[in-house]
C-alpha cells in the first residue's frame, strides 16, 4: 500500500497539501482504495479512502500497528553548516539510516549562516525520506549556535567526535548494543583549534575515520550509518 503523511483524529485520516496532490492526481487512487497513513507518533495507520475533493481526502481508520522500522536507538548527529545542498543530502541520509535527531549549528568556518534559515525545507525532506524508508517516525531537526551544541552533545553517553588529522584509531564493535550515541562533524574547513579544545572538554571519543580527508557530507552518513549498523539501530 502506498504511504502518506497526514493526521489523525480519532478514527479517521486526513490528507491534504501536496499529499493530497500525490493521492489524487499522481497515484490517481479512489474511494475504496486502501493506503498507509503515518503522522509521527511511531505507528502506521491502515486506512480506507472515503473521501477525496480539492482540498482534502478522508480516510477510515482501519488498523494501526507499531512500525518495525523506526529508529530504535536514540541517535543523534550534529553538523556544523555546510553548504545548503549538501546539508539536504545529510538530512535525507540521515533519516533513512535511523537519526533520532539531527542539529544543525555555525562554526568559526561554517560555508553557510543559518541566520534566517528555513527548516520548511528540511522537514519537508524529513517527510519524504520517511515515507521511503518506510519509517513512521519524524527525525527531529533543530538549528543550534556552538554553546548550545557543546551542551547538547556532552549530554549524550557515546559521543563520538570525527577529528581530521588528530583523531585515533576507534573500535566500532564497542558500539554494540548501545542506545545513545552522538555523533559530531564539522563542516567543510574542519574547526578551529580552539573549537577542538572546547569539544575535548565533552571527553568525546576523538576517532578517526581514515588517512583520506572526506567531504564533511560523506562523513557524516559514513560515521552515522556505522554507528546505527553496530549498535543495531
Amino acid at each position: 500500500m502506498k504511504r502518506f503523511i497526514g493526521t489523525i483524529q480519532n478514527d479517521e485520516a486526513i490528507i491534504e497539501g501536496e499529499e493530497l496532490n500525490h493521492l489524487r492526481n499522481v497515484l490517481r487512487l479512489k474511494v475504496g482504495d486502501e493506503a498507509v497513513v503515518v503522522n509521527g507518533d511511531g505507528k502506521d495507520y491502515i486506512c480506507q479512502i472515503t473521501k477525496i475533493d480539492k482540498n482534502i481526502a478522508k480516510l477510515s481508520v482501519k488498523n494501526k500497528k507499531n512500525n518495525k522500522n523506526n529508529a530504535k536507538n536514540n541517535i543523534s548527529l550534529f553538523i556544523s553548516a555546510i553548504k545548503r545542498e549538501k546539508l539536504e543530502v545529510v538530512v535525507q541520509k540521515a533519516v533513512e539510516l535511523g537519526v533520532k535527531n539531527l542539529y544543525i549549528f555555525e562554526s568559526q568556518f561554517s560555508t553557510m549562516k543559518l541566520n534566517g534559515e528555513k527548516l520548511i525545507r528540511y522537514q519537508k525532506i524529513i517527510e519524504s525520506a520517511t515515507k521511503q524508508c518506510e519509517r513512521a517516525d519524524f527525525m527531529k531537526i533543530e538549528l543550534q549556535n556552538f554553546s548550545q551544541m557543546l551542551e547538547k552533545f556532552a549530554e549524550h553517553k557515546i559521543k563520538l567526535f570525527a577529528n581530521e588529522r588528530e583523531g585515533e584509531a576507534f573500535d566500532f564493535s564497542s558500539l554494540k548494543g548501545e542506545k545513545d550515541i552522538a555523533v559530531l562533524i564539522g563542516c567543510e574547513g574542519g574547526f578551529s583549534q580552539q573549537e577542538k579544545a572546547e569539544i575535548l572538554k565533552t571527553k568525546p571519543e576523538n576517532i578517526s575515520l581514515g588517512e583520506r580527508i572526506l567531504r564533511a557530507e560523506t562523513a557524516a552518513i559514513l560515521l552515522i550509518g556505522i554507528a546505527s549498523l553496530f549498535s543495531g539501530n
